[in-house]
C-alpha cells in the first residue's frame, strides 16, 4: 500500500460503508474506523441494518477522503472480529479513536481486507483496493 493510502486510512476518522440491502436498494452508512494491519475495523450493532446486509458474505464498498482530495475507495468482504484478533483490533482501534464508541445495542468489531491496487483504475489520488 503506498504512502497516500497509509496517511488516509491512518489520519482520517470517519468514512462510508456502502452495503445493499435485500431489496436490492443501496444503504450508505458513516462509520468511524480504523486501520488493523491490512484491514480496516470498526464496531457497529450486530442488528443493524448494514451489519445484516454483509452477514452473508455479500460485498462491501468502503471510501474515504481527506481534504486534498485524495480518496481511498475499498471492495471487499466483510466479517466478524474473532475472539483470537479482539485484544488487538481494540488496541489498534482505540490509539486512532481513543475512548469514542458508538452508541449502539449489540455491539461488535467488523474488519474488511484492504485488499491489492485495483489495475482497472488510474494510480492517481484515488487509491481503488479489491479483495
Amino acid at each position: 500500500m503506498d504512502e497516500i493510502s497509509k496517511n488516509i486510512l491512518d489520519t482520517i476518522q470517519i468514512g462510508a460503508l456502502a452495503t445493499v440491502n435485500p431489496d436490492g436498494s443501496p444503504l450508505i452508512t458513516p462509520l468511524h474506523f480504523a486501520r488493523f494491519g491490512e484491514n480496516i475495523i470498526w464496531i457497529t450493532s450486530k442488528d443493524s441494518q448494514h451489519s445484516k446486509n454483509h452477514a452473508n458474505g455479500e460485498p462491501i464498498e468502503f471510501v474515504v477522503w481527506n481534504e486534498q482530495k485524495q480518496a481511498v475507495y475499498l471492495k471487499a468482504t466483510a466479517s466478524e472480529i474473532g475472539e483470537s484478533e479482539l485484544v488487538a483490533a481494540e488496541k489498534y482501534y482505540q490509539e486512532k479513536l481513543g475512548d469514542f464508541r458508538p452508541q449502539v445495542k449489540n455491539p461488535a468489531f467488523y474488519k474488511a481486507p484492504i485488499g491489492k491496487p485495483d489495475d482497472n483504475f488510474p494510480d492517481g489520488t484515488w487509491k481503488h483496493f479489491t479483495s
